[in-house]
């Protein structure tokens, strides 16, 4: 599923990650913008251009999940996808009371994170 002019926001550290997702995605037909920090996000993603974020937990600086507050409260309609390398209720109870779409572990499947795109959009 395509999200028209939509895209996919990723906001990740890891470089490696960032190009194999946003590629990935590109791949089976999603729009994507990709960002290397949630504040580098906050100030130049086109949000209103955005259907969902895809965004890692833990990042210098800001995180993910503090970056999903702060959707919630500027762009509440905004989906938002967290995903996290470590095993940890606390992570997993913010995410969902934040109002995550999903909760991703990485390494991340593919037919889960195209699951979660499909159902945010």
């Amino acid at each position: 599923m395509t999200f028209g002019k939509k895209f996919v926001a990723i906001v990740d550290d890891d470089e490696a990650f960032l190009d194999a997702t946003a590629e990935f995605l590109r791949s089976v037909g999603h729009e994507t913008l990709s960002y290397a920090s949630a504040e580098d996000f906050l100030q130049r993603a086109p949000m209103g251009e955005i259907a969902c974020v895809l965004t890692d937990v833990n990042m210098p600086g800001m995180s993910g999940l503090d970056l999903q507050d702060i959707i919630r409260t500027r762009h509440p309609h905004l989906h938002v996808i967290v995903m996290t390398a470590l095993a940890d209720k606390m992570i997993e109870r913010r995410a969902s009371a934040g109002g995550a779409a999903c909760l991703l572990r990485k390494p991340i499947l593919a037919d889960a994170l195209l699951r979660c795109i499909d159902a945010a959009g």
